[in-house]
């Protein structure tokens, strides 16, 4: 009988794959009892990750075969992730074979090196020569230089497929603006997350994301926190398809604006404007209105809409008064605030008509799925059974699926309060009988979805 070392070297693959799943990155929020996140990077996949590794060393044909799969994904599970960049960059270095396996890169947390890693970095950076860094940029005093070691990983690693790191409002990137030949054209997908710390701001730092996407031509999937406005964002996103903007988000109207129109292409889009007033001086200058005309730049092509916009935010006076022109979007999801400018906008229109209307004929006829939160249960409620009339005599034949909700979790870490929540009991199941008529299932979800933290079930 042949052993493991006999196998072909497909079905070693697939045996690692077994031990060590590898789901798609960033498909959020999709979960499995195996992979908590649905990516590489989870607990599961990391204790996995220990699995291959061991096999890797039982031969030197598991070596050969099994060792590039070792490097497809680097991550910051198991502690010390400013360390294991360290380690992975020394390994790259020693082995540059190596170096067009590596696919993943994801870290929520960079802490600070050991004195011997520190001078590893510094040495690194004068063997490629570029201009040394003070001896001080391994301290709180020198933030800007915090992502050197994931620099020099990056300037290595040219097939990079996804890539997820923290960042503040005063980190930058040194390094990779001075390599001539720094290109990513295998990333499809960038999540920057924002390095918190209590008392800290909220923002973060826009030109060392731009650099990142200037190198990333075929970039597909961009999800950022707040960004700062301190450059004029100019990066190319002509192949962008998703853009999340997360939760607790401060976002201008005009770069957001910027954003949405360099994307020609943008299918799905999310925009969390719900950061905490007292966090920003310019949260003020902003209308729900802004967000609307940003999105309406790319009505063509999305498909997917996400918007929820804090209910202290300023209206503002729309034009538009519906989605009917957004021909392709299937699935909305939308807080009752954001829609406000647009039910005075309808009003305005049909000057003696009642709010019940406003839902009506809101939706482009291909619409699949519609989640709607934080409706006024008074003045919403008969809005909401007269859409359901229009779906059960078929004015939305590809309707699926209607969910009233309190939001999903934002800033707020998933405990929004729906003050009218009452006012939509007495009519669950009169409305959840009209959708069915239609063929539609419908869901009022009283509670938001509690959060799942990093490596807990």
């Amino acid at each position: 009988m042949s052993g493991i070392t006999d196998l072909p070297v497909e079905l070693i693959h697939n045996i690692c794959s077994f031990l060590r799943p590898t789901c798609v990155p960033g498909q959020r929020p999709h979960q499995c009892r195996e992979c908590t996140h649905q990516r590489p990077g989870c607990v599961f996949w990391y204790r996995g990750q220990i699995d291959v590794s061991r096999l890797s060393r039982a031969c030197k044909r598991l070596r050969d075969v099994v060792q590039p799969l070792l490097f497809l994904c680097s991550s910051d599970n198991g502690g010390h992730p400013a360390r294991r960049l360290v380690r992975l960059l020394r390994t790259l270095l020693s082995r540059p074979d190596l170096a067009h396996h590596v696919r993943y890169l994801m870290f929520y947390h960079l802490e600070h090196l050991s004195p011997s890693d520190t001078r590893f970095i510094q040495s690194t950076i004068t063997d490629l020569g570029l201009p040394p860094v003070p001896d001080s940029w391994n301290t709180d005093g020198e933030p800007e230089y915090r992502l050197l070691p994931l620099e020099l990983v990056l300037a290595h690693t040219p097939n990079l497929n996804y890539l997820r790191f923290p960042l503040d409002y005063d980190w930058q990137l040194n390094l990779l603006p001075r390599f001539t030949c720094f290109s990513l054209p295998s990333l499809r997908s960038l999540e920057v997350t924002h390095y918190f710390i209590a008392g800290d701001r909220f923002d973060a730092s826009l030109s060392a994301v731009e650099t990142i996407i200037s190198a990333a031509p075929n970039l597909q999937s961009l999800s950022l926190p707040s960004p700062n406005d301190d450059t004029n964002f100019s990066a190319p996103l002509a192949n962008l398809r998703r853009l999340d903007l997360q939760a607790n988000n401060s976002i201008s109207p005009e770069l957001l604006t910027t954003l949405i129109s360099s994307a020609s292409k943008l299918v799905s889009f999310s925009l969390h404007w719900d950061a905490l007033g007292d966090a920003y001086e310019d949260c003020e200058d902003r209308r729900v209105v802004d967000a609307w005309d940003a999105i309406s730049r790319c009505k063509s092509s999305l498909e997917e809409l996400l918007l929820d916009i804090r209910n202290d935010t300023e209206l503002g006076e729309a034009e538009r008064d519906n989605l009917k022109d957004f021909e392709k979007l299937e699935a909305v999801k939308v807080d009752g605030h954001s829609l406000g400018p647009l039910r005075e906008a309808w009003l305005r229109r049909n000057k003696h008509a009642r709010v019940d209307g406003f839902l009506s004929g809101f939706f482009p006829v291909g619409i699949r799925e519609v989640t709607l939160w934080n409706l006024d249960g008074v003045e919403m409620r008969g809005a909401v059974r007269r859409f359901a009339r229009v779906v059960a005599v078929g004015r939305y034949p590809r309707l699926k699926r209607v969910v009233l909700g309190p939001g999903e979790p934002s800033d707020r870490r998933g405990f929004d309060e729906w003050r009218n929540a009452g006012e939509w009991r007495g009519v669950e199941q009169e409305l959840g009988e009209e959708f069915g008529r239609g063929g539609v299932g419908f869901e009022v979800r009283w509670t938001s979805p509690s959060l799942r933290w990093e490596g807990l079930e």
